[in-house]
């Protein structure tokens, strides 16, 4: 299947479920209509009601805000169990985007942000509600919703968050400094085709265009739907012929996370993050998902709960995909149930929002998957406080040992052309749920250090550590690393990863930086910048993607390090692969993981 319209199959995750439903299109919502923002845009709404009928007595509501087209999201599973809950659902199209009029020269404009404000404002006025508002969503919903908890505004009551990206520079586009080139093209290219009414995102399809050709409008469905009144499509393409939408190059030109794109608009003017004071004060409790195996989304959840000490939140960290729906334990290849199944998931969200509803104090949690055990464990502190870091140190031949041993230098030249793969913890954000096989071969190619094996059963919980001592013959590298479990027979088994450009490798005042960010900390700012100078011998101290997993008795761990991940990343120094020299033994590079025995 192509790339492109697997990213569609996955952002639309009800499209599945209308394709087989003739006539579904015509009624994928109780009431369909625009709604007005303080500056005369106005915004598609769809409204669902339990049971199909407005209720007799005054309910809550909750608001997902899309920007991948509202039709349809009746028939996601986790509007379902809200309808079934007697929960009104209310899903709006975002300024500039789909159906909805305004402008879209930015993701989270500041405008789009403060239309949460009106939004709510209405729902409350509705003759069904009962003033209060929870807001949720997944993926880039989730991010609108974390940042409507920002808000000033009593009536939005908590949360229900899947998949953010606390930080949009740090845990998605830019992790380590480093472009995800990958991403930021395809969804970037999909979601302007979204926004200005185009087909094409079936390749082997015509090419549709709502706004040239009216007939073509109705074949846009879901991603377009006209509200109740608009049977011609006037309205609809009115609202396409205004736009103007920005474009995926206007952002491959950050580097740093207080640059500013071709827009106008940086990476963490977008991000929950950038409105930490706002969540802070409201103290709008949340529950709050993420997933070691998708992209930042686990560090983004962590972020929130480390900086946050004071806000009540629900978190879980699974293994998943993107969406919750499949497991991705490398562990288990196999297994594609997701954990927790979704019926628990559900089951999880209703209890959240009838203890919110009624009340009751939440106490901050954080359950979190533990890969390779198939399990889940609790904790209230974040780093875990029985979890204490141990230091392998790089040694010759490959090893990774308990105690410094005698310096020496090893070589890697960098292969350019290396990459993770298309099945990886970047690719479920677009669509390709993870799937990481057997390393060994690709570990053959790249620069590896690996420990002894252990002896007893143990838990890496938190965040590991790279403290890599080298030269680069280029000026500008990049460093991937890669954490791995070693089992007996030789089975390389992926557990986490770290990324991160040279440039940015000037150590960080936790206080200077916008909230915490963990252990070995930089700020990414372009001030902060340092050059390298080929063949000079520098510094890496980097954190890699928290994870938790069992180490097995008789397994070993293996750092593997490269120097590009061409599927997704930019590759930096003009392109050329260069070459790494690093120093093992005596004040060398090392490894620190945070551990504790398994019990």
């Amino acid at each position: 299947m192509n790339r492109v319209w697997i990213i569609v199959a996955i952002l639309l995750p009800w499209v599945a479920t209308l394709a087989d439903q003739p006539g579904l299109a015509a009624a994928s919502s109780d009431r369909a209509y625009y709604v007005s923002m303080r500056d005369g845009v106005r915004i598609a709404m769809n409204v669902y009601f339990p049971g199909g009928r407005e209720p007799v007595r005054r309910s809550p509501a909750v608001l997902i805000q899309t920007r991948y087209g509202r039709a349809g999201l009746g028939s996601w599973q986790r509007t379902r169990r809200w309808l079934d809950d007697g929960v009104v659902v209310a899903v709006i199209d975002t300024r500039g985007s789909t159906a909805s009029f305004g402008t879209r020269v930015t993701e989270f404009a500041p405008e789009e942000i403060a239309d949460v404000d009106d939004v709510v404002k209405h729902l409350v006025s509705q003759s069904w509600s009962d003033g209060r508002v929870f807001v949720a969503g997944q993926s880039y919903s989730a991010d609108a919703a974390d940042l409507a908890t920002s808000r000033p505004i009593p009536e939005i009551v908590g949360g229900v968050i899947h998949e953010s990206e606390f930080d949009v520079y740090a845990h998605l586009i830019a992790p380590g400094g480093v472009m995800n080139r990958g991403f930021l093209a395809e969804w970037g290219a999909v979601t302007r085709n979204m926004d200005l009414g185009r087909g094409g995102f079936d390749l082997n399809g015509p090419a549709r265009d709502c706004r040239v050709r009216v007939t073509d409008c109705a074949a846009l469905y879901p991603v377009l739907q006209p509200v109740d009144d608009d049977r011609d499509f006037t309205q609809l393409r009115a609202a396409l012929a205004g736009k103007q939408r920005w474009l995926p190059e206007d952002l491959l030109n950050v580097s740093f996370r207080d640059d500013k794109g071709h827009n106008g608009y940086g990476l963490f003017d977008m991000s929950p993050a950038g409105a930490l004071e706002g969540v802070r004060r409201k103290g709008a409790p949340v529950q709050y998902w993420g997933s070691w195996m998708d992209g930042g989304t686990a560090e983004s959840v962590l972020a929130r709960y480390r900086t946050l000490p004071t806000v009540p939140m629900e978190v879980w960290i699974t293994a998943n995909d993107h969406n919750n729906f499949r497991n991705a334990d490398p562990f288990s290849p196999d297994v594609s149930d997701p954990r927790p199944s979704l019926t628990i998931q559900l089951d999880l969200q209703s209890r959240f929002v009838r203890d919110v509803l009624a009340g009751r104090p939440l106490q901050r949690q954080i359950h979190y998957y533990v890969l390779g055990a198939d399990e889940f464990r609790t904790t209230t502190a974040w780093p875990v406080p029985d979890a204490k870091p141990f230091t392998f140190h790089f040694a010759s031949k490959g090893r990774m040992a308990e105690r410094p041993e005698n310096s020496a230098t090893d070589g890697y030249d960098v292969d350019a052309s290396l990459g993770t793969g298309q099945k990886t913890r970047w690719s479920t954000q677009i669509g390709i749920p993870p799937a990481y096989q057997d390393r060994r071969e690709i570990d053959r190619r790249l620069l590896a250090y690996d420990s002894d094996p252990v002896s007893t059963a143990t838990e890496i919980v938190g965040t590991p550590v790279v403290t890599l001592v080298m030269t680069s013959s280029t000026d500008d590298p990049a460093v991937f690393t890669y954490l791995e479990d070693i089992a007996p027979d030789g089975r390389v088994t992926y557990l986490t990863e770290g990324i991160f450009r040279a440039i940015h490798r000037r150590p960080a005042s936790a206080t200077a930086l916008p909230y915490d960010q963990g252990p070995a900390a930089h700020s990414f700012w372009r001030r902060d910048a340092e050059l390298v100078s080929p063949g000079e011998t520098f510094t890496l101290e980097f954190p890699m993607m928290p994870t938790a997993a069992l180490l097995r008795p008789g397994h070993r761990l293996r750092l593997a390090i490269a120097g590009a991940d061409a599927d997704w990343f930019t590759v930096y120094s003009q392109g050329k692969p260069g070459r790494f020299d690093v120093r093992v033994g005596a004040e060398g590079s090392k490894l620190t993981v945070p551990v504790r025995p398994w019990r």
